[in-house]
């Protein structure tokens, strides 16, 4: 401790000779800093943003798997199940579906909860449910214990579906956004076919409670992921530590950009807050509302569910059945979606969002129209050229449609709207695949009839195509813009931070001007 002209104490770290107090400027002694270094010092990351990305990446595939395992636990055990405890048609439908339902009040749910908790420590808790939920499925006594410890399971993996790619797309810079959320897509995948490579080993009497142990692994891993990492700013900002926001940014971001998104989080955060219905009315929230919406929906709509969840179904449908059919409608989809899952890992890195959307859909279009007409023309092929359709299909919805939605969602909204927006998408997500799981078995019928899976396909095509001529026309290019630039350009109102540079090409908007581009 030295003392100044005042009298007051003064602390000197350990090991440093304090700066003598001489009349006029302060001469600093050789070693210490002077006040510009101390500030260039200020905007470095704490960590450094590798450290940080590395703590995200790890809550993306926690997170993923998460979801992958839970939705495929029951493809290939639902058999012993049925065996074990005498389920009639419609308790199986029950024990299924539970986990839809837990998933859509989960998702409708977390913007309350993230609100009030935030959103790490919302992650946290879904963690611990859902590793509680899948111990209770694993040593469920009865159905209703197996379907309550499903349901509980869904609202966890609801609860994350929610709020996991929104986070990841606040703790990440743009130029790793799109990566780092289709790596938590890449997860999804992954745990689906670990799940179902799981199931078609022997399932004896009990083999089935393994998967559900199985199942509680993800769950404990996002637990343990998630103390890990930061919380959002803009949960900081929301509880008035300014400081704690900027510092997690600078840790994130290199200083140009941190400032820039602190400015925009600063300015959502002073903004009255308003129902969803007042902000739809609003121009500059109208679009990317809609966006984000049409985004979580396009997950669904596009008739993803329908493969997955019923391959078997389907490809029996289309004159593959037997146990080995059913093996190589459940793992050859897998497959494929995750060998194509990390193709979309490198074409992200490259290639803008409204072009690999554009491809993956005209992809996923031609190829369910393809499967249309196999089915209805018929003939001694039609069987294989069906399957082989579906596979193109899954192909191209794994590296556009899959990782794309989730991107998108996170990427368009504006901080304010970002977890309550995001929840309400993904609710009705979760609603449109709860409805083709209960009517899709009574569609095609018990045999499949081929003109019925015809006309299913003809169906999924016309939406697909429908979603494609409104990406075209309404949905700008995102990839490398940060949130503060995709605000301006979204609520077409030009910004200085919109105008900025911040990346290594100059101009984040590739070199256009205006207000929309990528139009």
């Amino acid at each position: 401790m030295t003392r100044d002209r005042a009298g007051d104490a003064t602390h000197v770290p350990y090991g440093r000779a304090p700066a003598r107090v001489i009349d006029g400027p302060v001469r600093p002694t050789p070693g210490s800093r002077t006040p510009e270094a101390t500030a260039r010092r200020a905007e470095r990351p704490a960590h450094g943003p590798r450290g940080a990305h590395r703590r995200s990446l790890a809550v993306a595939i926690a997170a993923g798997a998460l979801i992958g395992v839970s939705i495929s636990t029951m493809n290939e055990s639902m058999g012993a199940i049925d065996t074990e405890f005498g389920l009639s048609a419609l308790h199986e439908g029950i024990v299924v579906s539970a986990l839809l339902v837990g998933a859509l009040v989960g998702s409708l749910g977390s913007g309350l909860l993230a609100g009030r908790m935030g959103r790490r420590r919302i992650l946290c808790l879904a963690g611990a449910l859902g590793a509680a939920a899948a111990v209770l499925c694993a040593v469920a006594p009865d159905e209703a214990a197996l379907a309550g410890g499903r349901c509980l399971i869904g609202l966890a993996m609801g609860v994350t579906s929610s709020v996991a790619p929104v986070l990841l797309a606040d703790l990440a810079p743009a130029r790793v956004r799109g990566s780092l959320v289709t790596a938590y897509q890449v997860s999804i995948t992954v745990g689906m076919l670990a799940a179902l490579a799981l199931g078609t080993g022997p399932m004896g009497h009990g083999g089935w409670r393994l998967l559900f142990v199985v199942n509680a692994l993800p769950c404990i891993a996002l637990g343990l992921a998630a103390l890990r990492i930061s919380e959002a700013p803009g949960d900081l900002l929301a509880r008035g530590r300014e400081g704690g926001a900027l510092e997690v940014l600078r840790a994130t971001r290199e200083p140009a950009e941190a400032q820039s998104e602190f400015a925009a989080l600063t300015e959502a955060r002073s903004a009255p807050h308003r129902s969803l219905v007042r902000c739809a009315a609003d121009p500059a929230l109208r679009r990317p509302m809609a966006i984000a919406v049409g985004a979580a929906l396009m997950n669904a709509v596009v008739g993803i569910g329908a493969v997955v969840y019923y391959s078997t179904l389907v490809f029996s449908s289309a004159g593959l059945s037997g146990d080995g059919g059913a093996r190589v409608a459940s793992l050859s989809i897998g497959l494929v979606n995750v060998v194509m899952s990390f193709v979309a890992l490198g074409l992200i890195r490259r290639h803008g969002r409204k072009p690999l959307l554009t491809a993956g859909l005209a992809g996923m279009a031609v190829a369910l129209g393809a499967a249309a007409w196999c089915q209805s023309v018929g003939g001694a092929t039609a069987g294989v050229l069906t399957v082989a359709a579906v596979l193109v299909y899954v192909a191209c919805y794994a590296f556009s449609a899959g990782p794309l939605s989730w991107v998108l969602l996170a990427e368009v909204l504006p901080p304010e709207l970002r977890t309550r927006v995001s929840g309400g998408a993904l609710a009705l997500t979760w609603a449109v695949n709860l409805l083709v799981a209960l009517l899709l078995p009574g569609i095609l019928g018990t045999p499949g009839s081929p003109d019925r899976l015809a006309g299913t396909f003809l169906f999924f095509t016309v939406v697909t195509l429908l979603i494609l001529v409104l990406l075209r026309r309404y949905v700008p290019e995102t990839k490398d813009r940060t949130l503060a630039e995709l605000r301006a350009v979204l609520g077409n109102r030009p910004t200085a931070s919109a105008a900025t540079p911040s990346g290594p090409a100059g101009d984040p908007l590739g070199g256009r001007s205006g207000t929309s581009p990528g139009r």
